[in-house]
C-alpha cells in the first residue's frame, strides 16, 4: 500500500503541518501510524482531503466543514451549502461596496484648486447630533461607522456662523452627501435625517496644515463675492475630506462651502 507522511501531504496541499493536524482533530481524516508512531496517509485519506481542500479554497468555515462532510443526508448538506452561498454573496456585496467607497476617496485626492469657484452645492443630510466640540463629532464618526460600515463615507462637518467669530465652529456633526448615499444605494441614510439643502454657493477644496479653515480664506471668499456682486448668506460649512501625512506633517483636504443668496447674479452657476 502506498502512503505519504505529514510533511509530504502538507506540501501537496500547500498548507502547514499544523493545518493537517487540525483536519485530524476535526475528524476529517484518520491517518494510520507506523511502527515509530509517525502519521502516514493512505489513498482513502487523500480522497477525503479533496473536498476538504475544495471547500477551504472556497472560504467554507472550518467550524462548518466537519458538519458538511459528516452529514447523514444529502439534504442536510444542501442546507449548509445554501447557507454558505448566501454568506459568499453578502461578501461579494461587501467587496463591491468597498470598491465604491475607495473610488469616492480617490476623488478627494484628485481635488484641490485652492481657489473658490461658483457651484450649485448638492443636498446633504445631518446624520448625528450637533456637537459643540469637534472632538465629540469625531467620536460620533467612529461609533456610527462601527454600527454600519457604509457610514465611513460620512463627513465631519464644521459649521461656522458668518455673523460670529470664525475662529471656532459653532456646531460640529456628521453629514452624508445625497449623491454618495445614492451611489452606495443607501437612500435609507436620508430617511428621518435633517436635510441641509444645496443651492448657489462658493466652493473650494484646499490642502492645508490646519484642521479648520482660517480667517484669511474666508476674507478672500467674501472679497471675491463682493467684487462679483454676490452676497453670502447663512453658515460656512467645512468638511474634512481626507487626511494624509507629508514629510511628517499632517495635511488636511478640506471642502469649504459658502452659500450665496439666490439672485440674478447667481443664475449662471452650474456644477
Amino acid at each position: 500500500m502506498r502512503y505519504l507522511y505529514i510533511r509530504e501531504i502538507a506540501d501537496l496541499l500547500g498548507v502547514s503541518r499544523d493545518t493537517i493536524r487540525i483536519y485530524e482533530e476535526q475528524g476529517l481524516i484518520s491517518p494510520e501510524r507506523d511502527e515509530n508512531g509517525f502519521r502516514r496517509y493512505t489513498e482513502e485519506d487523500l480522497e477525503r482531503l479533496i473536498p476538504v481542500k475544495f471547500y477551504r479554497e472556497n472560504a467554507f468555515p472550518m467550524k462548518d466543514l466537519k458538519r458538511l462532510m459528516i452529514q447523514k443526508t444529502r439534504l442536510s448538506s444542501l442546507e449548509l451549502l445554501e447557507e454558505q452561498i448566501k454568506a459568499e454573496r453578502l461578501e461579494l456585496l461587501r467587496h463591491k461596496r468597498n470598491v465604491e467607497r475607495l473610488e469616492l476617496t480617490r476623488s478627494y485626492y484628485q481635488l484641490g484648486s485652492g481657489s473658490f469657484e461658483l457651484c450649485t452645492a448638492e443636498n446633504a443630510y445631518r446624520v448625528s447630533e450637533k456637537r459643540k466640540e469637534y472632538f465629540d463629532a469625531i467620536i460620533d464618526w467612529f461609533q456610527v461607522s462601527r454600527e454600519d460600515s457604509d457610514k465611513i463615507v460620512c463627513y465631519v462637518n464644521a459649521e461656522y456662523d458668518l455673523k460670529m467669530s470664525v475662529e471656532q465652529p459653532q456646531w460640529c456633526y456628521l453629514i452624508i452627501k445625497e449623491s454618495e448615499a445614492v451611489y452606495l444605494r443607501r437612500q435609507d441614510f436620508m430617511e428621518g435625517a435633517e436635510l441641509l439643502p444645496g443651492g448657489p454657493a462658493l466652493r473650494a477644496t484646499v490642502h492645508t496644515e490646519r484642521q479648520f479653515q482660517d480667517e484669511k480664506l474666508l476674507e478672500t471668499a467674501c472679497g471675491w463675492a463682493d467684487s462679483h456682486g454676490l452676497r453670502l448668506q447663512g453658515s460656512v460649512h467645512v468638511r474634512n475630506l481626507c487626511i494624509s501625512e507629508e514629510n511628517g506633517q499632517l495635511k488636511y483636504t478640506l471642502e469649504v462651502v459658502l452659500p450665496l443668496t439666490d439672485g440674478p447674479d447667481t443664475a449662471v452657476i452650474s456644477n
